[in-house]
């Protein structure tokens, strides 16, 4: 049909200026490289722009204590694949890749996140993988996920963030190296991020009351967001068990 000739057109003209800007990368000059201004690619647009298109989230719970302390990640991973897959009515079959960013878990969670994606009816033939950048790892897995849309390795794909600082330890680093100690960068890993947050209010002088009033009026600010129902399209209700202590 028309249609299917002109997505393979604007498909084949994408790979060919993927290859102008790739065997330019490659190809020398011996002629100085004059550099002329042009517009931002954030403010361009067409067809070949990788677009979010939707997104949902659990609510947040205390760590420990909250009523996610004995919910596994997979679990709460799936309750949002679900979701998102739902209100965009995508076959799960259509998904060409998932990433799910993580720090706690094992292999950073790699296994939790296949759990998940079985759980929520996304089929094993659509690949999943897991990364680890600390406190930005969603987002990192939202990077990786554009990166293959905008080089052609598949048109729709998934990225998630999930952690439960309840089920897992953020203090114990595990099987490290005995030599740590003999190089100071290396020694400082070891660093609590709350020795960080301490240097970092003592460089800026962000006093404890300054933190304080903030934190509070963060807490008033969510809490009237949620009594007033701005959040009822993002939250994702979840059903779940837990030991009243």
């Amino acid at each position: 049909t028309w249609g299917l000739r002109s997505w393979l057109r604007v498909a084949e003209l994408g790979k060919m200026e993927r290859m102008k800007v790739v065997l330019g990368h490659l190809t020398g000059s011996s002629q100085r490289r004059v550099w002329e201004p042009s517009p931002c690619r954030g403010s361009l647009s067409g067809p070949h722009d990788v677009v979010v298109v939707h997104g949902r989230r659990t609510p947040i719970a205390r760590s420990k204590r909250g009523g996610f302390k004995e919910t596994t990640p997979d679990e709460l991973l799936a309750v949002v694949m679900t979701a998102v897959l739902n209100d965009v009515k995508l076959s799960p079959g259509q998904l060409g890749d998932i990433c799910v960013g993580n720090v706690l878990q094992p292999g950073a969670g790699a296994m939790m996140a296949r759990v998940g994606q079985f759980i929520s009816g996304i089929p094993e033939t659509v690949p999943i993988s897991s990364v680890n950048r600390q406190c930005s790892s969603g987002l990192q897995a939202l990077i990786n996920i554009a990166g293959g849309i905008r080089n052609g390795s598949y048109d729709i794909g998934l990225a998630c963030g999930v952690e439960s600082m309840s089920l897992r330890s953020a203090t114990n680093p595990g099987d490290i190296s005995s030599r740590i100690m003999d190089f100071s960068k290396a020694r400082d890993c070891l660093t609590p991020m709350g020795i960080t947050s301490e240097n970092v209010a003592e460089r800026f002088g962000i006093s404890r009351e300054k933190q304080d009033a903030f934190a509070l009026a963060s807490q008033q600010k969510a809490t009237r967001a949620q009594k007033l129902g701005w959040f009822k399209n993002e939250i994702v209700p979840v059903n779940t068990t837990f030991t009243d202590d």
